[in-house]
């Protein structure tokens, strides 16, 4: 669980009263005379969350592995999981934003980084200011994209994206309360088998109406017959385990359930499951698999996030 507090001289909803301190998940408090013009995203979630804050125009470098949405080819790119100093430095940022699980241990050399910033014809050097985000669940994707709204004074964009997201996960909630409730295994790795109770995966099979009938914990290994007892009715599982559906229905250890019998398994796209923006559409495939519902697309609502403007 992350843990965030802003300390601020006065707020209101709509525009951010500096200075403010607002504290990441590594225990740091980032503090802020000014919103930020320059902003790098090390993370492809992070990059996500900016754009649909609708920063495009203040993003100056992003992961190489950020890859959506389809206007982001221009930006340079600073690394993936070990950032090219270099860069950082030469496009002058004044804020970072970074994943702490990829970057824990190079925090504190990034934050000794130093550069030389010149404005109205006046050079000083400034520290590198790093901000570190580490959302585990869909309760704390929701919580990043709310501080990442206040350290880069978006605080309404946040707030109408996370609404957004909300009204459509409790839609699908609804909606699936309405079926008959069916088990569900949420497969973390196929060698050895691997399987979760918690974890963003497992929110929104949660969140879909669905029963995870695994044990409490995250990576927990289970055998054929273990399996063959719980006999899930479905199984969710992401490209980063299986490439397909027929992966792991046609697999000896899966074929013989009612998920295996069925063929009802998810495996959505890895892409989808970042924690950011597109969670919802993750939840949307998940569901439509589950109940055989049309997907988002095809009932006209439309898949992409729009871009919130202040």
């Amino acid at each position: 669980m992350i843990f965030i507090a802003c300390i601020c001289e006065a707020t209101s909803f709509n525009r951010i009263i500096y200075p403010i301190g607002t504290r990441d998940a590594s225990g740091y408090t980032l503090r802020q005379e000014r919103a930020p013009a320059r902003i790098i995203s090390a993370d492809p979630a992070i990059t996500e969350i900016l754009f649909a804050l609708n920063l495009k125009d203040k993003i100056v470098g992003v992961s190489d592995d950020s890859d959506w949405p389809k206007d982001i080819k221009k930006i340079e790119r600073i690394g993936r999981d070990r950032l090219d100093i270099k860069k950082l430095i030469k496009l002058a940022p004044d804020l970072v934003i970074v994943s702490l699980d990829k970057q824990r241990s190079n925090l504190d050399d990034l934050r000794k980084i130093k550069f030389n910033v010149t404005s109205s014809n006046e050079t000083r050097e400034v520290t590198l200011e790093v901000f570190a985000v580490d959302p585990k669940n869909l309760s704390e994707i929701f919580q990043v994209i709310d501080v990442i709204g206040t350290i880069t004074n978006r605080e309404h964009a946040a707030y109408s994206l996370t609404q957004r997201m909300r009204r459509q996960i409790d839609w699908v909630t609804s909606r699936a309360m309405k079926e008959n409730r069916m088990k569900a295994l949420v497969i973390m790795s196929k060698r050895p088998i691997m399987v979760a109770s918690d974890g963003i995966l497992s929110d929104i099979s949660k969140a879909a109406g669905l029963v995870n009938i695994a044990a409490r914990g995250h990576s927990l290994k289970l055998g054929r017959d273990e399996i063959m007892k719980l006999n899930p009715d479905i199984i969710i599982t992401s490209t980063d385990v299986a490439r397909n559906p027929k992966d792991i229905y046609n697999n000896r250890s899966f074929r013989k359930t009612g998920a295996g019998k069925n063929k009802k398994v998810v495996c959505v796209d890895q892409k989808l499951l970042r924690p950011g923006p597109r969670i919802t559409e993750a939840l949307d495939e998940i569901a439509s698999v589950a109940y055989g519902w049309p997907r988002e697309k095809e009932r006209g609502e439309g898949r992409e996030i729009e871009q919130t403007k202040e």
